[in-house]
């Protein structure tokens, strides 16, 4: 298919400054070998026209090495004029971005399959606003998906520039973090890497002494010993590095056991210790060139790959989703800049969950997704990035992807019955985790007919206690959810005739015992009783959901295997709770009343709490796998 790139002058400048010079060699193979063509506007050549390869021996310019390959057009003042008229912006007959603007929407209503190449994240929106129809991607996208064009020798140049352009995209977006939100932009830019992303082999050998000296400073941080050579070309590098090893060691000891307070404790500490060592690098690179910095980027893209997928996940165990969602954006960029399958796939699912959390489903497939061709990549185990890219395609409308999902998961199954079931049961807690307990009900449901197969007793009473929960968390939407859904997750296993009737059984016993939870408690009090009398001293409840209402008291829902669902009233106040957490009540009272049948109806409450004294109260945060492995 042919492909038209409209590129503005900042990508030109990123070449300048970073491009080898054997890059229009390689792009001239490229354009030659697909139905690929360049375009710019004639403001562009004025914004360029100084600008130099400044790695090129010779230093000459960018403009004069890239006119045989591309087409200029003349964009009419008036047509600049109307299109900031219509965005409200006011131009000047200079207006090279809004002249780019426009030839992109006229060329999209002429037929062309156009991407604006442009790291101004502007021309995204308002375009987008004023529904010109074109796409946009970042100078690094750009590159990365010539790089997947190009043959095998040129293809590790191409990918190691994009990644270097990419850093330098990431460091500007950042460094504007305090004078305007950068999340749509850090979404737009993961978009960008996640749309139509080829399957390819991954880590290129490296080639350059650029490379080498990030490998070389790489093994100084581990400790490692260096030949001397590289030990002075590396100058004070490895000593700028250095606190970058105390941040690393602080993460390598975090737990997930925490109460939520120490979680949030641990966040804030995580945070600062982070920005103190950023800040301490920083101002030791500022006085060196761009290639050392460069280096330096490169090399600690790992340690802050970690950093911020354990921001994440604490701010996720916390219910912070949208500041998980810019940690884990984060961590997905540092991921590919280290070029590292098991990273980029590890933060992409995470940052699934969390579109499945907002109900964002066409967000989520394509998440989904790409974890799966990363796993693909690296030999990992793709059930669990099949099987929520089936659901995500369903909940999306797309019947037909979401079949071919299931079938591919369906014979991974099939290989494996006994691993199937612990990453079902695994997923299955990861949707209750974030509240999508109609979902979390269809996947447990398929782990508990493997494990039936495999006999693991002690799995069937830990899956049984977990359905038991999401049928007492399903809502009204979860429940139109759940139908669509039987159908398409009974293609992931068949059971013989004999096993269907034990599951039968095993389901039966269950909606029992759920039919029941559904029934008011027989005893309730309203005078002030020991918290022993509602649950054992030792015992906890799991968070369900929290809802705060419009005078700030948070209703907490928690489920008992004993008790079913109840509700604990929280007084006005920041409570640091969320769904999946562990709560015991402590030494303290408790009244306990019958629940309003909105209460019942919508949470399916057998009874509500109100806790004397809450201080007494601990939340417990559920396990996230803060430590760093490789997948199996």
């Amino acid at each position: 298919m042919s492909q038209t790139w409209i590129i503005d002058s900042n990508c030109f400048i990123h070449l300048g400054s970073m491009a080898p010079d054997t890059f229009i060699r390689d792009l001239k193979k490229v354009l030659s070998g697909h139905k690929h063509s360049l375009f710019v506007t004639t403001g562009v050549h004025g914004e360029i026209q100084n600008v130099r390869f400044q790695r090129w021996s010779k230093k000459p310019k960018v403009l004069d090495e890239f006119i045989p390959l591309m087409t200029t057009v003349t964009i009419d003042e008036n047509q600049v004029k109307g299109l900031a008229q219509l965005i409200g912006e006011k131009a000047s007959p200079q207006d090279v971005d809004l002249s780019l603007m426009v030839l992109a929407s006229k060329m999209t209503r002429e037929g062309e399959n156009v991407i604006l190449v442009t790291d101004d994240f502007k021309m995204t929106t308002t375009g987008e606003k004023a529904n010109l129809g074109y796409e946009t991607c970042p100078p690094s996208t750009f590159i990365q998906r010539l790089a997947s064009l190009s043959g095998s020798k040129n293809k590790g140049r191409m990918k190691s520039l994009s990644r270097r352009v990419r850093a330098a995209e990431m460091r500007y977006a950042i460094s504007r973090v305090h004078q305007y939100d950068i999340q749509a932009k850090l979404t737009w830019m993961v978009d960008s890497l996640i749309e139509d992303r080829p399957q390819v082999q991954r880590r290129p050998t490296p080639e350059s002494g650029e490379m080498n000296l990030k490998i070389a400073l790489q093994r100084t941080l581990a400790g490692e010993d260096i030949k001397g050579k590289y030990t002075k070309r590396l100058g004070a590098l490895p000593e700028i590095c250095q606190p970058i090893l105390s941040l690393d060691t602080h993460i390598s000891q975090l737990t997930s056991t925490n109460t939520s307070e120490d979680l949030l404790e641990a966040y804030q500490e995580t945070l600062l210790m982070m920005s103190e060592v950023l800040e301490a690098i920083g101002l030791d690179l500022a006085p060196l060139d761009e290639t050392a910095a460069e280096i330096a980027h490169s090399a600690l893209s790992a340690y802050l790959y970690r950093s911020e997928t354990a921001l994440g996940l604490m701010a996720k165990m916390s219910g912070k989703r949208d500041t998980a969602r810019l940690h884990l954006s984060r961590a997905l960029q540092s991921a590919t800049l280290i070029d590292d399958s098991f990273a980029e796939m590890h933060a992409v699912y995470q940052l699934g969950l969390l579109a499945m959390a907002s109900g964002k489903w066409e967000r989520s497939a394509r998440l989904f997704e790409t974890a799966e061709i990363q796993a693909q990549s690296i030999s990992a185990y793709r059930l669990p990035y099949l099987v929520c890219s089936g659901i995500s395609r369903h909940l999306s409308g797309d019947e037909k992807t979401a079949q071919k999902h299931i079938l591919l998961a369906n014979q991974l199954v099939g290989q494996d019955k006994q691993k199937a079931s612990v990453v079902l049961m695994k997923l299955g807690e990861a949707l209750l985790a974030i509240d999508q307990p109609g979902l979390a009900l269809e996947v447990l449901d398929e782990a508990m007919e493997c494990t039936l197969e495999t006999g693991s007793q002690e799995q069937l009473e830990i899956l049984a206690e977990h359905i038991l929960m999401a049928n007492a968390a399903m809502t009204h939407d979860d429940i139109i959810q759940h139908e669509g859904l039987r159908t398409l997750l009974d293609g992931l296993n068949q059971l013989t005739e004999l096993e269907a009737e034990e599951f039968a059984k095993k389901i039966q016993v269950i909606e029992k015992r759920a039919d029941e939870h559904t029934l008011p408690l027989e005893e309730t009090w309203n005078d002030w009783q020991a918290a022993t009398k509602l649950i054992p001293q030792d015992a906890t409840l799991k968070v369900v959901r929290a809802e705060v209402d419009e005078n700030q008291d948070t209703l907490v829902v928690v489920h008992h295997n004993e008790l079913g669902s109840i509700g604990i009233w929280l007084p006005h106040g920041e409570w640091n709770v969320s769904s999946g957490h562990l709560l015991s009540l402590g030494d303290t009272r408790v009244k306990l009343a019958s629940p309003t049948q909105e209460l019942q109806e919508k949470h399916s409450l057998r009874g509500l709490v109100a806790v004397e004294d809450s201080s007494k109260l601990m939340f417990k945060a559920p396990s996230e796998g803060l430590v760093f492995e490789s997948d199996d």
